[in-house]
This record gives C-alpha cells, structure tokens and sequence, in this order.
C-alpha cells in the first residue's frame, strides 16, 4: 500500500517537507524563540497565578451560573487598558469570571475582527439591501 506523501511546510516558500505537517525544524524554532518561552502567557509570568487566584475565588460564571474557566478583562479589553497606560490590568476590579461558551459569545459581540473579520457581512436594519 502507498503511504501518504509529506506535506511541505507552512510558511510560504519553504520547500522542505514535515512528518506531519506544520513548519520544518528550522521554521518551527525561529517561531518558538518569537513567542518565547513555550507555553508561556502572553500576558507576561504573573497573568497564570492572578487568573487562577481569581477563578479561585470567583468559580461561577456571572452570565450563566456555569463553572467558570476564563478571567475576562472588563468593561475594556486588556489590549485598551495597557494601549492607556493603565498600571495594573490584570487587577481584579478589571476582571469577570465567565465559562469558555459565555466567554466566546462576548469577544465575539464586542472585539469583532480575528481571522473571520472580512467575512462577516455587516448587520443592517429592516428593510434596508
């Protein structure tokens, strides 16, 4: 039986060919030293202790009385709040407990854009083409 041939890798104009896909060795550690240490918060070392402190005290969604599992930044987003020059955004008077589907539901209401932003047709009132 023929295998299956290897996939080139992602980043454009790369010919080389991955096991499984994804970027070759070479390109997969130049992203790696771009992001960082792996696994690391893009919200900077403290972000993972203060939102598990926080879900801690604060376990139940505020929309839905589910589990909670996201810490959101409320009623601005955390990119508003340091693009202002706020001291401390990850204060937990800026925070709000919400389980991952109430979490996705509300990024998605209010910080439209992402991946799909040219896709989404604007809303329009009754009776207006």
């Amino acid at each position: 039986m023929p295998r299956k041939p290897r996939p080139p890798c992602s980043v454009p104009g790369c010919p080389e060919l991955t096991a499984r896909g994804g970027r070759c060795p070479e390109h997969q550690t130049e992203a790696d030293a771009q992001r960082g240490t792996p696994g690391g918060s893009a919200y900077g070392p403290r972000w993972p202790r203060i939102r598990r402190a926080y879900l801690y005290a604060h376990p139940w969604c505020v929309l839905c009385a589910r589990q909670a599992t996201t810490a959101d930044h409320f009623a601005e987003s955390r990119r508003s709040l340091v693009a202002r020059g706020v001291a401390d955004p990850d204060a937990w008077s800026r925070l709000r407990p919400l389980c991952t589907q109430c979490h996705s539901r509300e990024t998605a209401v209010h910080q439209p854009g992402g991946w799909a932003s040219e896709r989404v047709k604007p809303v329009r009132g009754p009776g207006l083409r």
